[in-house]
């Protein structure tokens, strides 16, 4: 039986849940490269990258929280 620590864990699961994000993140390049011309589309890129921010922020573990 095979027995994993939980910090090995957490860097299992922060490198599945990076694989997603950077599919998102490819497929949007067309969007990135487009909408910044529109006004709406100004607001709405900003919007979409404080998600994604946000989301990257969730998903990487805190080095300094003991």
């Amino acid at each position: 039986m095979i027995v994993i620590n939980a910090t090995w864990q957490r860097v299992a699961l922060c490198g599945l849940l990076a694989v997603p994000l950077a599919l998102v993140i490819v497929c949007m390049v067309p969007a990135l490269l487009v909408l910044p011309f529109f006004a709406s589309g100004r607001e709405f890129i900003l919007k979409l990258i404080d998600k994604i921010t946000a989301w990257a922020r969730a998903i990487v573990p805190r080095v300094d929280a003991k």
